[in-house]
C-alpha cells in the first residue's frame, strides 16, 4: 500500500463520515424550514385580522378621547359659571352688608332711644 492509497482510504472514510453527519443535519434543517414556513403562514393569516382589530380599537380610543375632551370642556364651562356666580354672590353680600349695616345700626339706635324715652316718660308718670 502506497501512501496515496492510505490517503485515499482516509479521504473516502472522511467523506463517508461527513456524509453520514451532514445528511441528517440537512434533513432536520429542511423540517425546521417547513415548520417555520407553516408558522409564518399562520401568523400572516392571523396578523391581518389582528391589525384590523387594533385599528378599530385605536379609532374607538380616539373617539373616546374626543368625547372626554368635550366633556372636560363642558365641565370647565360649568365650573367657570359657578365661579362667576360665587363671585357675584360674594360681591352682592358685601354690598348688602355695607349698605344695610348702617340702616340696621340706625334702626337699632333709634329703637334704643325710643325705649329709653318711653321708660323715662312712663317712669315719670308713675312717680307723680
Amino acid at each position: 500500500m502506497t501512501p496515496l492509497d492510505i490517503f485515499l482510504i482516509f479521504t473516502a472514510c472522511g467523506v463517508a463520515i461527513l456524509t453520514a453527519v451532514l445528511v441528517p443535519t440537512l434533513l432536520q434543517l429542511k423540517r425546521t424550514y417547513r415548520k417555520v414556513e407553516d408558522t409564518l403562514k399562520i401568523l400572516e393569516k392571523e396578523l391581518t385580522p389582528m391589525s384590523r382589530k387594533i385599528t378599530e380599537a385605536a379609532s374607538e380610543l380616539e373617539l373616546l378621547a374626543a368625547t372626554c375632551n368635550a366633556r372636560v370642556e363642558e365641565a370647565d364651562v360649568v365650573l367657570r359659571t359657578a365661579r362667576q356666580a360665587g363671585d357675584t354672590l360674594l360681591l352682592t353680600s358685601r354690598a348688602m352688608k355695607d349698605s344695610i349695616r348702617p340702616i340696621i345700626s340706625g334702626i337699632g339706635g333709634l329703637s334704643a332711644g325710643l325705649q329709653m324715652f318711653s321708660r323715662a316718660l312712663f317712669s315719670g308718670r308713675k312717680k307723680n
